[in-house]
């Protein structure tokens, strides 16, 4: 059994549907919105037929004459042999014939339709699981819904900016607001981190702004100034960063830069990958009893981060300088054994964690790979210590 899914032009082409029961009535209910050039023969009506006044209903036993000059046949009988007779007679005068108590024999299904202003989409189970069809129907009759309403609010979104925090990298941990965003935007500027091929899926035009140690594609000062002639040409900006815009993501110079320009500017949270890095590597970054307090900074540079002073510290990036805070510790009169955990590409497949202390990091002897997520406190062992 092989259907092939196309989409058949009707127009000005007769259709048939032989019974006027539940199931010719259902069948009629499916194909009136496309078609009222439609005929149904039957000796008796259930009472829903007669709201249908632009159809010909024909009381009257089906005679195989009646087939004459259809192109599509519904046999819809309550009886086998009829709609076995119909089907064969259908296949005679090559007239598409589909047998609503046999499918595998039917020359085509009429498939679950899902209807909107610019989309039809027709819907067939291989399995004939009408329960489970059904239900996906409805799941892709909502996701059209939805998309709909995001293009009819387009319009009103050009010449404004939106700063997107993408999360640690994983797309399964973006928000349903900024995927939102990024169907709609016409422009996307996006940093390092980020999955690359995720974003094939949007259609606006793609434009790489990342930074890295020693590599910046664009300096910030320029980045600010190509969101502000993105957004004067009226295109809806969306500006993608990894975390969090507001956690080391320069989300407020940019935000300051375009609002002294006139320009409309939403900030988007995004999951911070420090937040990330605690639930993906089961370091809490409190615990009672434990922790009680937690800290963010920056190691990126040797001049920009310090000494945190909190139960747990987390150290965004700083792959280069991690050994240096570890020695800084020790100078602090931290115990040598104090907990470190370094989480490596969080939140994705190639993930890695690795549990250590101040002393053995400070030797200079563990790799270290970047990008990383250091959390320095007693909640990185919180399970030898309950």
């Amino acid at each position: 059994m092989s259907f092939l899914p196309i989409s058949i032009n009707i127009e000005n082409k007769k259709i048939l549907i032989i019974g006027g029961g539940k199931v010719g009535l259902k069948k009629l209910k499916s194909v009136y919105p496309f078609s009222k050039n439609i005929s149904v023969i039957s000796t008796e009506f259930i009472d829903e037929f007669s709201m249908y006044e632009d159809i010909c209903l024909i009381n009257n036993e089906f005679k195989p004459e009646q087939l004459d000059g259809f192109f599509l046949v519904y046999a819809c009988t309550n009886s086998t042999v009829v709609n076995e007779e119909i089907a064969r007679i259908c296949d005679e005068k090559n007239i598409l014939c589909n047998r609503t108590d046999k499918a595998s024999v039917s020359d085509f299904h009429s498939v679950a339709l899902v209807d909107s202003d610019n989309y039809t989409i027709g819907l067939n189970t291989k399995a004939r699981d009408c329960k489970n069809i059904i239900k996906m129907k409805n799941e892709i009759q909502r996701f059209v819904d939805a998309r709909e309403i995001l293009d009819q609010q387009k319009e009103s979104l050009k010449g404004k900016v939106y700063l997107v925090g993408f999360g640690p990298g994983n797309p399964g941990l973006l928000t349903r607001r900024a995927d939102d965003l990024l169907y709609q935007a016409d422009v996307i500027f996006y940093d390092d981190l980020l999955d690359n091929d995720f974003l094939d899926r949007y259609n606006g035009e793609k434009q790489y702004v990342g930074k890295r140690r020693g590599n910046h594609s664009k300096e910030q000062n320029q980045i600010n100034e190509i969101l502000y002639q993105a957004a004067s040409q009226g295109k809806m900006v969306v500006r993608l960063k990894g975390g969090d815009p507001l956690i080391f993501g320069r989300g407020s110079e940019e935000k300051y830069y375009l609002n002294q320009r006139n320009v409309d500017v939403e900030i988007i949270p995004g999951i911070s990958s420090a937040i990330a890095a605690a639930a993906c590597s089961n370091i809490p970054l409190t615990h009672r009893g434990i922790s009680s307090s937690v800290s963010f900074g920056t190691a990126h540079g040797k001049n920009s981060y310090k000494l945190l002073q909190s139960d747990t510290s987390v150290y965004y990036m700083g792959a280069n300088n991690i050994v240096e805070i570890a020695q800084q510790y020790l100078n602090e009169n931290y115990p040598e054994d104090f907990p470190v955990g370094l989480v490596h590409n969080v939140s994705l497949p190639g993930q890695t964690v690795t549990k250590t202390t101040i002393k053995e990091l400070a030797k200079g002897e563990i790799e270290v790979k970047s990008p990383v997520i250091s959390i320095f406190g007693n909640t990185v062992n919180y399970e030898d210590l309950i």
